[in-house]
């Protein structure tokens, strides 16, 4: 459908977007027809859901939202019957109701902050002077070839030896690649604890998370206004802090957001859940420091005569204790150590 249109969007897209935004985008576009642009149909959130690996439409609502911001709008409009959009009782523009789905359309290059792309030549194959495309030759050793193409186009298998019996995924006539795209889902590999991923031969091992840490852990938890799924977010705390952030600054930023929601008033359903925060490097975001505990100045208590309280020495320093008895038993503040009260009480 959108094969062209994808790798078009994919080479324009800006470098500062998250990694999310980006797959959600591509796929998007992925989706989408070349000719219109556009992307909808009855189906269309099922396949987008399944391409992004998202749980739920709402997650790829809050991503196409984020896009927004950035100023890549991808979403259309519900309009009347006179051409205009729709708006809610707040005067937000309305993209999805009852019995009309969301609609997508991707952006043209003059239309939100592209990113030059490359000029790159096609270096698959060397063309001649008059256009013709010679294939490089091989090695005369190497009998055994990835893969190869008829003049139709249709894949070729190699020959394979006796002794491998292991074959590689077959192609589909449509060449499909079996290899993960930008833009399918991300199969998730790391294990819903602490412990390091499995060493293979081409990757170095990664260190294991040290108890003090598994504290911290413990800290952010019980900080985030919304801590759920403990297992995806070990993971991806996890992921966060052998990929570099302190485990203490993240602790700081989920109270920070903490303060940040309640001081907004934010309601529950639209707090970002502590997995998803993890994972969208949201502990990076500047918040607001949190304020200064104000005292309220306290008043300079004049010298105390000495005679007041009985005598007692901790009325020199607790001004309510420095009272004197009338002929009744009726305590009155001192007046020589409250004048002020004094002389506004015989008023």
């Amino acid at each position: 459908m959108g094969y062209r249109l994808r790798r078009w969007f994919e080479d324009r897209l800006p470098q500062e977007i998250s990694s999310g935004e980006r797959v959600v985008a591509l796929a998007i576009a992925d989706l989408a027809w070349d000719d219109t642009r556009l992307g909808y149909g009855s189906k269309f959130m099922t396949k987008l859901l399944h391409k992004t690996g998202f749980e739920n439409e709402a997650q790829i609502g809050k991503v196409v939202g984020k896009l927004a911001g950035r100023g890549i709008e991808m979403r259309v409009p519900v309009r009347d019957q006179d051409g205009q959009p729709l708006t809610d009782k707040r005067g937000y523009l309305v993209y999805a109701h009852r019995g009309h789905q969301r609609t997508f359309r991707v952006p043209m290059e003059s239309e939100f902050p592209f990113r030059p792309a490359p000029d790159w030549e096609d270096d698959e194959g060397e063309r001649s002077p008059d256009g013709e495309t010679f294939t490089p030759k091989r090695s005369p050793k190497r009998e055994t070839f990835d893969d190869e193409r008829s003049p139709q186009g249709e894949t070729i298998e190699p020959e394979r030896s006796p002794g491998r019996e292991t074959n590689r995924g077959e192609r589909s006539p449509a060449r499909e690649s079996k290899v993960t795209q930008a833009g399918d889902p991300i199969p998730n590999t790391t294990k819903n604890n602490f412990s390091s991923v499995a060493d293979d031969s081409t990757t170095t091992p990664r260190r294991k998370i040290t108890d003090e840490e598994k504290l911290e852990f413990g800290r952010f938890w019980h900080a985030h206004p919304k801590s759920r799924a403990m297992d995806k977010t070990k993971t991806a705390w996890a992921d966060a802090v052998l990929a570099g952030a302190d485990p203490i600054v993240i602790t700081a930023a989920a109270l920070a957001y903490a303060r940040e929601c309640a001081h907004s008033g934010t309601e529950f359903r639209f707090i970002k859940q502590s997995d998803g925060w993890l994972r969208e490097h949201r502990y990076k975001d500047k918040f607001a420091p949190e304020p200064a505990p104000t005292r309220k100045p306290s008043a300079q208590l004049p010298p105390w005569c000495g005679e007041c309280a009985d005598g007692a020495r901790a009325a020199e320093r607790e001004g309510h204790l420095r009272k004197v008895y009338d002929d009744r038993g009726n305590a009155h503040p001192c007046p020589k150590c409250h004048p002020a009260t004094h002389n506004t009480c015989a008023a």
